[in-house]
């Protein structure tokens, strides 16, 4: 009979994927106390696996199993001491067992280091330092120190200390008396978990704190503009600056003939826009805060028709008498010597 129809069948082989587990994360984990971590066990090459979960020991999970599908995932929410186990997960296919385990080591160290100073700041006066980081565990691996711009003040470690399953806060304390040299300057706390054999992040922190000294009033100064010789109707500013912390509250006061002090301003500027006479003489300006006072004087010199001159308390005057003058007016020399020529 002629062939009227040639069927060719073709046989392509196909493959069936070996059953087998696998769990992550895929190698031992390490897990901060408090946090979450999930644990998650699957399969191929079975459509309905069974899980179980168990702990090394047979200890309690500390945590919760959801199997769905090809997945199971056990969730410890929080994490806690007891979670500190090796953790074995078994998947059952048609009378097939697959077991993998994973190992979860807990830690603690949460946040920053802390800095804490005992009493404010003042120059030339002891206070304690103290850095604390909170809630660290294992604690007998912690190092602390307490640096200045890099350099090491101090340093603490704990490894002589008992191994307890509980997170403690370290203390690290210094006494320090501050100089004006550390004015500004930076303090660091650092803190380091020395876990070689832990993969976690971060294993060092650190916390810094600029240094706020108190320190009286010092460097005080007086600038004059335009200068400290003024003419009489002219303008005369006089600025003081003194460095101090707290910043210095500036007084102005002004020295009278009399030996009294004249309050004139709490401002660091004064200024006087019509210059008379009478301004001429010793101002004092005087920085203060609660750890101390400096002061500042200048010497304000007023001149008028005729030359003028300053004078102190007391004065000889051609060496005849004694006068107790704000100022004197020096007579052109003519009139000087008609007037000594009619006194002999």
């Amino acid at each position: 009979l002629p062939i009227s129809l040639l069927q060719i069948c073709i046989f392509l082989p196909f493959s069936v994927k070996a059953f087998e587990i696998e769990i992550t994360p895929e190698y031992n984990v390490a897990a901060q106390i408090g946090d979450t971590l999930e644990l998650t066990c699957s399969t191929i090459g079975c459509e309905s696996p069974s899980f179980s979960w168990r702990s090394q020991l047979d200890k309690p999970l500390d945590g919760s199993v959801n199997s769905k599908e090809s997945r199971s995932i056990l969730t410890m929410d929080p994490v806690g001491f007891g979670n500190d186990n090796e953790y074995l997960c078994s998947a059952f296919c048609d009378h097939v067992k697959k077991e993998k385990s994973i190992k979860v080591d807990v830690y603690s160290f949460p946040s920053d280091p802390v800095i804490e100073i005992s009493t404010p700041l003042n120059v030339g006066e002891k206070a304690n330092i103290t850095c604390m980081v909170p809630k660290v565990y294992p604690f007998e691996r912690l190092k602390m120190q307490l640096e200045k711009d890099g350099s090491v003040l101090g340093m603490k470690e704990f490894y002589h200390e008992e191994h307890t399953k509980t997170t403690e806060t370290k203390c690290l304390t210094l006494t320090f008396i501050p100089t004006f040299e550390d004015i500004g300057k930076a303090i660091t706390c650092v803190a380091e978990l020395l876990i070689d054999e832990m993969e976690f992040e971060p294993k060092k922190r650190q916390t810094s704190q600029r240094l706020s000294v108190n320190y009286g009033p010092r460097n005080t100064t007086v600038s004059v503009t335009p200068s400290t010789t003024v003419k009489e109707g002219g303008a005369v500013t006089m600025t003081c600056t003194s460095y101090g912390n707290p910043a210095p509250k500036m007084f102005w006061t002004k020295h009278l003939i009399s030996g009294v002090s004249q309050f004139l301003s709490e401002n660091a500027t004064l200024t006087i826009n019509s210059v008379k006479a009478e301004d001429l003489g010793l101002y004092e300006c005087e920085g203060v805060n609660q750890f101390g006072r400096e002061k500042k004087t200048v010497d304000l010199i007023v001149q008028g028709a005729y030359n003028m001159i300053h004078c102190k308390p007391c004065f000889k005057i051609l060496g005849l008498i004694l006068l107790r003058l704000k100022s004197v007016r020096i007579l052109p020399s003519t009139s000087v010597m008609s007037r000594m020529a009619l006194s002999h």
